[in-house]
């Protein structure tokens, strides 16, 4: 093994950036587990959005819009300001940590439906800047399924959808 390199992971987040911010809103792009058209199912789209507003309505996170795709999800949310039931149950209230409880959770949900992995290892995310347009970025989130030819119009698809009203 001397002299072996072992290819070393891409670093996706930005360094040295505040996660725990409740200032920025965040684009997060999360994948399943080798693309696979999981939601496709209504049930496990049903599912994700039940645990999104959830975690929304217990205050861990504002949720502007979604989008549930067959094989990814789009979020633009932020994260609640002093959430003291995510700091005592995950450590630090950040981003990767809300995440993190995110997904497992609702992969403890699809493997009632015989999927043993739901989600990629990684996220993406995008930490708007304060010079980028909410609503531009909401609307390339819901108009996902349109450019993918899934529907006509975002309104006709079951799994977009604006939650809270974007902070403009």
């Amino acid at each position: 093994m001397e002299g072996r390199r072992f290819k070393q992971r891409k670093h996706i987040h930005l360094r040295n950036f505040d996660y725990s911010s409740h200032e920025h809103a965040f684009f997060v792009t999360i994948c399943t587990a080798d693309k696979q058209p999981y939601f496709r199912s209504p049930d496990i789209c049903r599912a994700v959005t039940q645990d999104l507003e959830l975690r929304r309505s217990r205050k861990e996170i504002r949720l502007f819009c979604y989008c549930i795709m067959p094989d990814h999800l789009h979020i633009l949310i932020s994260l609640a300001e002093n959430d003291t039931k995510m700091k005592g149950a995950f450590g630090e209230h950040t981003l990767q940590n809300w995440v993190s409880s995110f997904k497992r959770y609702t992969a403890k949900i699809a493997k009632t439906y015989g999927i043993q992995h739901l989600w990629q290892t990684n996220f993406f995310d995008h930490v708007v800047r304060r010079s980028e347009s909410l609503v531009e970025i909401c609307s390339y989130i819901l108009n996902n399924p349109v450019r993918k030819g899934l529907v006509s119009t975002w309104e006709e698809y079951p799994y977009a959808k604006i939650v809270d009203d974007l902070p403009v």
